[in-house]
């Protein structure tokens, strides 16, 4: 007469193998989301806002050289050739160092073809320099006219290049931070579903002890 009392000692023992494993299962998923949300923060910091401070430290290289050759073409205390030329070379050493931090980061698709279009830009603009400095050095109304035209022209691809890069991290950085807000939603459904299966099944074994 006492055999039949091992079913429902069974039956509980079953209830409560299914719920350890599936809150151990939960528990699992969760850890995992919070490894992906942790990746997707150091990636919105490493690859979308340390970019984000190069291309403004890129920018204000490219308007620091902008500055340097108005003064050199349009100032009426003709300053050196060799002065400018080595100011330049110093900002030009600095954008380098800058191009190469940046590419160094993890670029999409179109940040990578944004970030070559800078460069062939940045190469003609840079030319132009050089040109005004020492092709044209002794013919200051010709160096006005390419500074005012070509050069104009050169200098606003180049900042519209860096405007569009910078659009673009931030577009990307935003792609991010939704990935992150619907991996957060994710734990907050599986936290939701432990606490629903632990009152279930606690139930269960109450209304069956």
């Amino acid at each position: 007469m006492e055999k039949p009392r091992n079913k429902p000692i069974l039956r509980n023992s079953l209830l409560i193998a299914s719920l350890l494993g599936l809150t151990l299962t939960s528990i699992f998923l969760s850890r995992r989301s919070v490894s992906q949300i942790q990746q997707t923060s150091a990636s919105i910091y490493k690859d979308r806002l340390v970019p984000t401070a190069i291309i403004a430290k890129l920018t204000s290289q490219v308007y620091n050289k902008r500055l340097q050759l108005e003064s050199y073409v349009l100032s009426k205390t003709n300053p050196q050739p060799s002065s400018v030329a080595f100011a330049l070379d110093r900002s030009n050493r600095q954008i380098d160092s800058l191009m190469t931090e940046f590419v160094a980061t993890n670029l999409t698709h179109r940040e990578a073809e944004q970030f070559e279009l800078l460069k062939q830009r940045l190469e003609i603009y840079t030319q132009l320099e050089k040109d005004l400095i020492k092709n044209l050095a002794n013919t200051p109304q010709a160096q006005q006219i390419l500074f005012v035209g070509t050069g104009n022209a050169a200098f606003s691809q180049v900042n519209q290049s860096l405007a569009d890069l910078s659009a673009l991290q931030l577009k990307v950085g935003e792609e991010l931070l939704n990935q992150s807000n619907g991996q957060s939603n994710y734990i907050y459904v599986l936290t939701a579903l432990q606490i629903g299966l632990v009152l279930v099944i606690s139930l269960l074994l109450f209304w069956k002890l």
